[in-house]
């Protein structure tokens, strides 16, 4: 394949899939230091700020929902061409996953509030009910899948940066 071939960047994806596309990455960007954040914390000092996590990472299950239809109902640009066939199978695997990671962070995120007694502690106002962190199995992948989504989400943003450099193509004409 001809490495110096430009890739067609005047087909964009639809106004759909570029909004949701934006607010799900903003929402995550929120997400991840929020969660961080909160681990330090006892959770007396943290339940208001469960209840913002909750609210976002609902928010961002159902914006993934919205675009996982949208990606199979609208038609979307062909896949960006690097020149090198494992990059160009590396960059359609990570996309892919990042739905696969975004449906995994809020079922474990959801099974974390119902199994460690947060939904309750938040509808009664008392954290009598919220068990210990080794007592709540999804809390840990929950925690793994958000750390991998960061690794991923770098990934996504150093291809970016590469086709620009490398290729000189602004890629994010297609998501704007």
């Amino acid at each position: 394949m001809n490495k110096d071939r430009k890739n067609d960047l005047t087909k964009k994806f639809s106004k759909g899939t570029i909004i949701t596309h934006w607010l799900t990455a903003l929402l995550i960007l929120i997400l991840f230091p929020l969660g961080k954040y909160m681990e330090g914390l006892e959770i007396s000092e943290k339940m208001g700020l469960i209840k913002a996590h909750a609210i976002l990472g609902i928010l961002v299950l159902i914006l993934t929902i919205i675009r996982t239809v949208s990606f199979f109902k609208h038609q979307r640009p062909v896949n960006l061409k690097t020149g090198s066939k494992f990059n160009d199978k590396l960059a359609v695997w990570i996309h892919n996953i990042f739905y696969f990671l975004l449906f995994g962070i809020a079922i474990s995120g959801l099974a974390t509030m119902i199994l460690g007694g947060y939904g309750e502690a938040l509808k009664t106002g008392t954290i009598d009910m919220i068990k210990s962190h080794s007592e709540i199995p999804p809390l840990k992948p929950h925690g793994i899948m958000a750390t991998i989504m960061m690794i991923l989400l770098v990934m996504h943003i150093v291809g970016f940066i590469k086709h620009l450099i490398i290729k000189k193509e602004n890629t994010l004409k297609r998501i704007l």
